[in-house]
């Protein structure tokens, strides 16, 4: 394997370590079956997985999981200790089309009033889209593949900037039917 792990004797009979190397060895077994290449390691407490596929786009694909110590007796532990994330990044051929869909916040309901470029999303109410096109082609086709995991809450942001396009999801799966969908675009 090429993620290592980075864990000390004791740690490799806890569970939170079986199931961190099987997401690694996963991620790293989805990454050679497109001739890509992987680098990371991994924990009981965290993994942080890197994996570049070249064809038929160049894409990078990063999960990271990290669990805090210590923290804030306002929040549980739920909330304020774990960090799980997936990053899927390519760069674009579509010049005219720069935009942002993320979660919206309590004040997008006074951007709404007063900006022509933000739009609520059909498929979920938590969503707002920021562009100054109109529904251009790519922003339709990510919205549909993507669907489930709106509809789950798993979109944290989706950026278009610079020619470079950002998926950034909080899960702990991999979606790896979802993301070939995507790379297919």
């Amino acid at each position: 394997m090429i993620i290592k792990p980075n864990a000390s004797e004791n740690e490799k009979t806890s569970p939170f370590y079986i199931a961190n190397e099987k997401f690694c060895r996963e991620f790293e077994y989805f990454i050679s079956e497109k001739n890509g290449k992987v680098n990371g390691n991994y924990n009981a407490w965290s993994y942080i997985i890197y994996g570049k596929i070249n064809n038929p786009k160049n894409w990078i694909l990063k999960y990271k999981k990290a669990t805090y110590s210590g923290g804030n007796l306002l929040l549980t532990s739920k909330y304020q200790n774990l960090l799980t994330l997936a990053e899927w990044t390519t760069n674009r051929i579509s010049h005219n089309s720069g935009f942002l869909i993320r979660k919206k916040t309590r004040t997008d309901f006074f951007l709404f009033m007063f900006s022509k470029s933000l739009q609520r999303i059909k498929v979920s109410d938590h969503y707002i889209l920021i562009s100054k096109t109109n529904n251009s082609e790519l922003i339709t086709e990510l919205i549909k593949k993507l669907t489930p995991l709106f509809k789950s809450g798993e979109v944290y942001k989706i950026e278009n900037k610079n020619d470079k396009l950002t998926i950034d999801l909080r899960t702990e799966k991999h979606h790896f039917d979802i993301f070939n969908s995507i790379s297919e675009l």
